[in-house]
């Protein structure tokens, strides 16, 4: 029988949870921030500094060697049959451009023929992502893709000035206090990886005081998480008229969309300049906002393209530190608004915004709002749905509608029903409801959340 961790830990007594999060924090440190994470990181900022001249060759290498790697996985050797794809050839983007448009879908429906046979199992992460619209992916990746990825994210940080000292106020879609608890503290210490965690899940009016208190006690310098757990926070210390907190340095967010509005919001209740990136599991894209606020695309993470859409420019990428998953011109779902819509390759683009992943909330019978990235990972184990929808009309009360995709089980059922009672408990009652297709805004895109009742500050 597979022993349920999640389940096992909320049952822990607090001290016991605690222990629970040192060794798991020392475990992620050991891991994830070993050796091969450093030497990653040195590349990565060595990388920003390369010529263009540099970078076009550094691009081309590494899309060269990985539809080489990608020829071995049926899924793309069959693809790269129909549409003469050549690995081989002088100008890989040339032959990149010969593939169409790679959709979550039928990645989900493939996820073992995408696979590299030639890369044994043992040994890779498994990893998922939630999805901005409830339809989630599970996969493989190898450590150096998981290196890679924190190693871009750490170089954005480390351009802000923060340094892998800097305690994190980290406000995110971890399930580590029950939610039973109706008494602080709502956070756990996370001293190897220099963070505290606070729990969104019990974040409402009457209890944001002590996560104020809390923040103010450590003398936080640096506050990080989905913009929908900061901009509560914000919109109730301006609407009682708490001043910003001393010594607050620096926000950063992602996951979610950050609007102007929310970002003006989020620097007038803290006193401390906003700054997001934007990133996924699948390792297709990432764009890091610089301190003088541009956004722009890592040139030298992914081969990122966008194509154009009614709503701006789709977001499209090719993963090549991930030999393990190959995903070529594969759309994660998100659209954005670009400076320019230029294309050349070799040159840092400039993304003005996301118009994927808004900032949705599901209203519980206490008050706590949940937002879009913690809903979205509602179905991060379920990755046979295709697409999800939640419609609230009182607090406490949501229908989630579901649509099934190739392979949905009661497997997939049970894992959503998990999650559910992880992040809503008794807290908000709920109905799952199947459907053949969701409706669209009059612009062509699925909200994860339609509710009758305004968002705070909204």
């Amino acid at each position: 029988m597979k022993i349920d961790t999640e389940t096992i830990y909320q049952h822990l007594p607090s001290f016991a949870q605690q222990l629970a999060v040192d060794w798991r924090a020392k475990d992620l440190q050991k891991h994830r921030y070993g050796p091969l994470f450093e030497r990653c990181l040195r590349a990565s900022v060595a990388r920003a500094a390369f010529t263009k001249g540099q970078l076009d060759d550094y691009r081309a290498m590494m899309l060269s060697s990985h539809l080489k790697y990608a020829r071995h996985s049926p899924f793309w050797a069959d693809k790269f049959s129909v549409h003469s794809v050549n690995p081989d050839a002088s100008d890989p983007f040339a032959e990149l451009a010969k593939l169409p448009v790679l959709t979550k879908d039928e990645v989900r429906q493939n996820l073992d023929r995408i696979a590299n046979p030639l890369i044994a199992r043992d040994g890779l992460l498994r990893t998922h992502t939630g999805g901005s619209t409830g339809s989630g992916l599970v996969f493989h990746e190898t450590r150096e893709a998981e290196a890679q990825r924190w190693a871009t994210w750490w170089r954005y940080r480390l351009n802000l000035g923060l340094s892998r000292e800097t305690v994190c106020a980290h406000f995110g879609g971890r399930c580590l206090i029950p939610l039973t608890r109706s008494k602080p503290p709502f956070w756990r210490i996370s001293e190897a990886t220099r963070q505290i965690i606070f729990s969104t899940q019990h974040l409402s009016r009457e209890t944001f005081g002590y996560y104020l208190g809390k923040l103010e006690k450590m003398g936080a310098k640096w506050v990080h998480g989905y913009p929908s757990g900061i901009s509560l926070m914000a919109t109730w210390m301006l609407e009682e008229g708490i001043p910003p907190l001393a010594g607050l340095s620096l926000i950063t967010t992602g996951s979610e969309n950050l609007t102007p509005q929310l970002r003006q919001r989020i620097k007038q209740a803290f006193g401390a300049p906003v700054y997001q990136h934007y990133g996924m599991a699948e390792s297709v894209a990432n764009f890091s906002e610089t301190k003088d606020g541009r956004m722009l695309v890592d040139e030298d993470y992914a081969a990122v393209e966008f194509l154009p859409v009614a709503a701006g420019h789709r977001i499209i990428g090719t993963n090549w530190h991930n030999p393990a998953f190959p995903l070529f011109r594969y759309a994660p779902g998100d659209d954005c608004e670009l400076l320019e819509a230029a294309s050349g390759e070799g040159t840092a683009r400039q993304v003005i915004s996301i118009n994927g992943r808004e900032q949705d909330f599901v209203k519980l019978k206490n008050g706590t709002m949940v937002g879009a990235a913690a809903l979205s990972l509602i179905f991060a184990d379920a990755p046979h749905v295709i697409e999800a929808q939640f419609i609230q009309r009182e607090a406490g009360k949501v229908e989630i509608r579901v649509v099934k995709g190739f392979g949905f089980s009661p497997e997939d059922e049970a894992a959503m029903k998990k999650q559910l009672m992880q992040r809503f408990g008794f807290l908000c009652d709920y109905q799952i409801a199947y459907a053949e297709r969701l409706p669209r805004t009059a612009s062509g895109k699925l909200r994860l959340v339609i509710s009758e009742s305004p968002a705070p500050g909204a």
